[in-house]
């Protein structure tokens, strides 16, 4: 059954390559956003594209035109003719931001020394998806089409750019990756084997394992069962290599010290087989388990390595159960990997007795060694500038150091904020809202520059200062002046309405007087009342010192509220102790009146000042 089975996977591995393109082609053409769906940052954007009816992905590109002297006539003309033919490319490009082709806001895309301008553009698919790498590639395209004047030269950078970037020198890189892998794989088998035939066939066999694993994940890729990344192929395949590689050496080397031991080749398998195929099945689907357990992760970053992944752990798992076992019992007839020399296992139990034998000393010998590696965790920095992860030489990095040379950092990476309201904010008191807003946030730290409405060059706009808009003032009322002469007719009425006013008033200080009078009667009243309350409550203390024997006795009575004539003398003395209460009620009430006797008068004294302005101010109209 060797052979059948050796024929059918190798038949897999041509199928699924065949039926399906290149892995790297599958991703480039299926590549997923990179950032999650419900984050609150991705989420806002949107709203904001949605909102202005603008752009509908996350998307940002920027065009960086540098020239070795300042920008000119030539500059802006053939930049006009490069935005007007990115407007036309209704497919690739949503929006454009064309600040510098308006004379009135050029200047907030221009560098300082005017030897750069940029000009924003929002591109379609969401950044690090196959929509917005064909969107990036598309927007280069053109602007190769469209060669710059001689001393000028145009970079494409940005957020956009940088993820195509990624994607491209991500393959790239997996190749060399791949290369050399194979490469130290191969050395160091042999090293160790000093086989030709052993290194040959162990290769063939890992290459087969990795050629259909990325065969399987394509075809699944290719009909939609799941998404991928670039992240997702490198991953992959480091693990495939990895994985396909330790389990054919666990094959090979248990084979080896069978037959070393004395057994035929064919005893020799079998004890192969029952030696490592549980711990190859065991070891592959945890690490299999454990690569899955990440699509309930949030971040695409890490979901897209999920599925892909541990789907092809586990046809490593199946090949290095059935494909290698099969190889190592077809190429053991003319004993290919049959060992070269004598299998000495002298060192190893040297090394076994000493763990046995001081098992304290070696944990804390290794526990040190492995505490060597974290010695430079407390200096570690997570650094997510994805510009140092790809190489100077890619063309996003390339407009990233010619924006630099001219502009702040953060002038590529722009962070956009939309203030919402429930009414129109074009109006005066809501601009210096939003200037408010836009000041608060220029002097939060990491903050080097605010764009808006109301500061649209990056900088308070000219003649907003409140001297300037006090003089402005001045001005707008001198040319009212002629309305003023005409409301001149109107005094009559006011006079008319003041003298109504005076009439009413003079009116109210009359019923005040009289009401200020009525209020000191009351007062004095009530200050009586106070005085016989509380002489009512002096002698019921008397009343109550002298029978207090008595209504102690009402109280130590057990059955008294069973005896009526006990039950009322005991509420009879109880009701003497509310007269305390009704005392102090009384003394409030007077000393309230005091104060209405108090203020009223001084109420009284300002009705004459009120009559005395208004025929002040019936005089001046």
């Amino acid at each position: 059954m060797s052979l059948p089975i050796v024929l059918f996977w190798v038949g897999l591995a041509v199928l699924v390559n065949v039926i399906a393109p290149q892995l790297q082609a599958v991703v480039k053409a299926r590549s997923v956003a990179l950032g999650p769906h419900d984050a609150p940052s991705l989420l806002a954007m949107k709203r904001i594209g949605k909102n202005f009816q603008q752009f509908e992905s996350d998307t940002i590109a920027m065009v960086v035109l540098e020239g070795q002297h300042e920008l000119g006539e030539d500059a802006h003309r053939y930049y006009d003719r490069l935005v007007g033919k990115l407007a036309q490319d209704k497919i690739h490009v949503e929006h454009i931001d064309n600040f510098w082709g308006d004379t009135l806001t050029a200047a907030s895309s221009q560098s300082a020394d005017g030897k750069a301008a940029y000009v924003q553009l929002y591109l379609a698919g969401d950044q690090g998806g196959s929509q917005a790498n064909e969107s990036v590639t598309a927007v280069q395209r053109i602007i190769g089409d469209m060669p710059p004047p001689p001393g000028i030269k145009a970079y494409l950078t940005g957020p956009g750019p940088l993820g195509a970037d990624r994607v491209i020198y991500g393959d790239r890189s997996l190749q060399v990756i791949t290369g050399i892998s194979i490469a130290v794989i191969a050395l160091m088998l042999a090293i160790t084997y000093r086989s030709l035939w052993t290194v040959l066939f162990t290769l063939l066999t890992v290459g087969i394992e990795l050629i259909t694993v990325r065969g399987v994940i394509a075809v699944l890729a290719t009909n939609g069962l799941m998404v991928l990344s670039t992240f997702t192929v490198n991953v992959l395949v480091a693990l495939a290599i990895a994985a396909s590689t330790d389990y054919i050496i666990f094959l090979v080397g248990r084979y080896q010290e069978a037959v070393a031991a004395g057994q035929d080749r064919e005893l020799a398998y079998y004890t192969t087989f029952r030696g490592t195929g549980h711990v190859v099945l065991t070891s592959g689907l945890t690490v299999a388990g454990a690569m899955y357990c990440l699509s309930f992760t949030r971040l695409p970053y890490f979901q897209t390595l999920a599925l892909p992944c541990s789907i092809g752990l586990f046809v490593v798992v199946l090949a290095s159960l059935t494909f290698a076992p099969a190889v190592i019992v077809l190429t053991s007839r003319f004993g290919a990997f049959d060992p070269k020399r004598a299998t000495t296992t002298r060192r190893w139990r040297r090394i076994g007795t000493i763990v046995v034998r001081w098992p304290g000393p070696v944990l804390v010998a290794t526990l040190l060694i492995s505490l060597i590696g974290l010695l430079a965790l407390p200096k570690y920095e997570t650094n997510y500038d994805e510009r140092h992860y790809i190489p100077a030489e890619a063309p996003s990095n390339i407009g990233y150091r010619a924006s630099d040379r001219h502009f702040p950092p953060a002038r590529m990476e722009p962070e956009l904020l939309m203030v919402e309201a429930d009414h129109d904010l074009r109006n005066p008191t809501d601009m210096l809202i939003l200037d408010r807003i836009a000041r608060g946030i220029f002097h939060t730290p990491g903050i080097a520059r605010v764009q808006g409405i109301t500061r649209p060059l990056g900088s308070p706009i000219e003649h907003s200062s409140i001297p300037f808009q006090l003089n402005m003032q001045s001005a707008v009322t001198l040319e009212n002046l002629s309305d003023l002469k005409e409301r001149v007719t109107d005094l009559s009425t006011l006079t008319d309405q003041i003298q109504r006013m005076i009439d009413i008033t003079q009116r109210q200080e009359y019923l005040t007087r009289q009401l200020t009078e009525a209020n000191h009667d009351v007062t004095a009243h009530t200050r009586r009342m106070e005085q016989n309350t509380n002489e009512f409550r002096d002698q019921l203390a008397d009343f109550d010192d002298t029978w207090r024997p008595i209504r102690n006795y009402l109280h130590w009575e057990r059955h008294c509220f069973d005896i009526p004539i006990c039950a009322s003398l005991r509420s009879l003395f109880d009701a003497i102790d509310g007269v305390d209460k009704l005392s102090e009620d009384v003394g409030g009430m007077a000393r309230a009146t005091d104060r209405i006797d108090m203020i009223q008068p001084q109420l009284l004294a300002q009705l004459p000042q009120l009559i005395a302005t208004m025929q002040t101010v019936k005089t001046l109209a």
